[in-house]
Order: C-alpha cells, then structure tokens, then sequence
C-alpha cells in the first residue's frame, strides 16, 4: 500500500510539472528599459509597486545592454515563453505633451497618449528599451 501512495503521489507530481512546462508558465527574465529622452517629465511604470524595482542602468546588474542610452532605468521583469507585458505612463511637466513614444528605436505611430504597453518578447532578445519625448503644448493665438 505505501508503494502505491508514493507511485501515485509521483504521478500527481510529475503531470503537475509537465502542465505547467506545457502550459508556457516557465519563468524567463525580461528587462524593460525606460528614459525620457530631452526631459520636461517622467516615465514611470502603470503599476507603481514596480517604480520600487527600477534601478539606473548603468549601476544594475540586471542591465543586459551594451549601449544603454544614458539616465535609462531598468525594471526587471518576469514572463513566459510568449513574453512579458508593461505598461508605462509619462508624466509631462506643465505646459507639455507626449510628444512621441519610441520601442526599440523605432517610433510607435499614432501613439501621442500618456500611456504605453510594451510588449517584449524572445524577438527583442528579452530587452525592450521604452523612450517618451515630451514637446511644449502650442500656445492658441
């Protein structure tokens, strides 16, 4: 009978473990880089419990990226096998706008909102490199 009850408590185990390896919920570290670039605001994760795990960098360990761009932060984050999601809000000092959003050195289009989701996967190495620019709201005339 115990023989039984530890045969049966290994295949509970190992269909427990072969779901979850299945099911994509492997733990990958992901990075999310993040800077205003030219200043007049912030950027800061939607979720504020990450603002605490945000390190410059140039003094984290968890900086993978040789060229870094200089007053960058990085969150460190973990995903899955599809990747990892975070969003971001920026945060213009008054008299500004958004003036553009760019993921990984390209522009995101159409993006003039406060608010940015980042979706870094596999493809992007696991690295994702969040830049806001801000411009000066025009005066009416």
């Amino acid at each position: 009978m115990k023989n039984n009850k530890a045969v049966i408590i290994l295949i509970v185990m190992l269909t427990f473990i072969l779901s979850f390896m299945l099911a994509g919920c492997n733990d990958y570290g992901y990075r999310f880089h993040c800077r205003v670039i030219g200043g007049n605001g912030e950027i800061v994760p939607e979720e504020s419990s990450w603002i605490e795990a945000a390190e410059l960098c140039s003094e984290s360990e968890f900086c993978e990226l040789d060229n870094c761009p200089e007053g960058s932060y990085v969150i460190p984050r973990l995903g899955n096998r599809i990747g990892c999601i975070m969003t971001f809000l920026a945060i213009p000092d008054e008299g500004y706008q958004v003036k553009e959003w760019i993921f990984n050195g390209k522009v995101v289009e159409g993006n003039k909102t406060n608010t940015y989701t980042a979706n870094v996967t596999k493809k992007e190495n696991y690295n994702g490199v969040i830049e806001v620019v801000f411009e000066k709201i025009p005066e009416n005339k």
